[in-house]
């Protein structure tokens, strides 16, 4: 059985090596048109970027604008109405249409009128509890434009670290092709003078044309990368960016607790509605109370006494007899309870997502400093190798592109654990409620 499959596969060794020739020997094909990076354009930073992207996102102005309103109608909130003015006693009959100077006529038709002002007295308690109510929804229109705005940011710096990444393993997807291409050659050499198998340039046509296809689309990736962080800041597409340090965060956990408490916009809105709450249960329990509801005063013009004038002063005052409001105050109750376990789930869940947050931080903060410190030994005494092959020839010519590629794909691997490092400095900033990382270096 196994000298058929040996003879299968030394008759198909011949085909294999014309459809690897036709890979092999064939141009890159692109999905789309490679980056040209414009060194005439202005060189960006990630601060420069998310100022951009701020200025340029429409449901940001949108956001604003709402916040505005709220402000504004916070402003007219919690005010007293404006007085009545009650005439009473005026009539068309007062005017005689066969007179002509009505100046003259105007005061003896007039038996009695009545003119006054009326205040009504708003509840005990009202004007608090509309006041706290607009505030309340002042600061849900507040946490929704800081929250959105902290999520723009962070997917600004995601799309930087991302576009800073594709740049990168495009260039490294370029070497590895060009690497893989000579491999071809030399080991196509080496099998003539009986040094290498026909197994193993097979084998190395199937790797250069799997670097090939790297290659395309690292472009691809490269490409869709900075169309989306350009769509996001209005930017141009080949505009080169400046690739930054990571910091280190520094704080402690309950320190990160304490910070995400003290940034984090709910907290605030929780903290208003407890407030809304207990104003909302004091005005029902004001209800049960005796209380004044309007003050008239009236200045009577009377011709029936000699034209004499006088003044009036009215008033009214609820008495509550028959309701006492307990259903409401009950009810009210139950909401300040409700709402202050509320603010105490929100401060749990917050602290949950902290602590994920700087778990997830953590890990890939360890092994990017472990690999970062690895890597960068072994490529340099890869460099060292290869510097010595070349000149002393100690090695096989495709022994030394091995390990000029070994040297790429730990070049790949740093980018990728310096991505996902970057993301997760930057959920752990979004988490805490952080728009720049200087409060976590401290």
């Amino acid at each position: 059985m196994n000298r058929h499959l040996m003879t299968i596969f030394f008759v198909m060794l011949p085909l294999l090596g014309v459809a690897e020739d036709s890979i092999g020997n064939g141009d890159v094909v692109f999905p789309c048109e490679r980056i040209t990076i414009d060194s005439t354009l202005k060189v960006l930073n990630e601060s420069e970027l998310i100022e951009m992207a701020l200025q340029y996102s429409r449901k940001m102005q949108n956001l604003n604008t709402n916040i505005e309103i709220a402000g504004y109608r916070l402003k007219s909130s919690g005010k007293w109405d404006n007085p009545e003015i009650r005439i009473r006693g005026f009539s068309t009959d007062y005017f005689s249409k066969s007179d002509d100077l009505l100046a003259e006529n105007f005061p003896k038709n007039i038996d009695e009128l009545s003119i006054g002002v009326r205040f009504r007295f708003p509840d005990l308690g009202e004007l608090g509890e509309k006041k706290q109510e607009a505030t309340v929804r002042l600061w849900d229109r507040k946490v929704e434009e800081i929250r959105y705005r902290q999520a723009l940011i962070a997917r600004v710096r995601r799309d930087c670290a991302d576009v800073i990444k594709r740049d990168q393993m495009m260039e490294l997807a370029a070497r590895r092709e060009e690497l893989e291409n000579k491999r071809i050659g030399i080991i196509e050499q080496m099998v003539q003078i009986g040094r290498r198998s026909v197994v193993y340039f097979t084998k190395a046509k199937m790797w250069h044309a799997e670097s090939k296809n790297d290659y395309a689309r690292a472009i691809q990736n490269q490409v869709q990368a900075r169309r989306e962080l350009a769509k996001r800041t209005g930017m141009d597409i080949n505009t080169p960016l400046i690739s930054f340090l990571l910091p280190e965060v520094t704080l402690e956990l309950d320190a990160l607790i304490d910070t995400a408490y003290q940034n984090r916009p709910e907290i605030s809105l929780e903290e208003q509605t407890v407030e809304l709450a207990v104003k909302q249960n004091r005005y029902e329990r004001l209800q049960v109370l005796p209380k004044i509801s309007f003050i008239e005063y009236n200045y009577h013009l009377d011709d029936r006494i000699n034209h004499t004038d006088w003044r009036e002063l009215r008033m009214g005052i609820d008495i509550p007899l028959f309701d006492w409001n307990i259903g409401n105050i009950k009810a009210t109750n139950l909401a300040v309870k409700k709402k202050e376990d509320a603010y105490e789930a929100i401060r749990e869940t917050i602290e949950t997502e902290v602590r994920t947050a700087h778990i997830v931080y953590q890990d890939l903060l360890l092994d990017w400093k472990n690999f970062n410190r690895d890597a960068n030994n072994l490529i340099s005494e890869a460099e060292k190798v290869v510097q010595n092959a070349h000149q002393h020839q100690t090695l096989l010519p495709d022994e030394v592109l091995e390990m000029e590629l070994t040297i790429v794909d730990t070049q790949r691997l740093l980018a990728q654990k310096r991505q996902d490092l970057a993301y997760a400095l930057i959920d752990l900033c979004y988490t805490l409620g952080l728009e720049d990382y200087g409060t976590l270096t401290e």
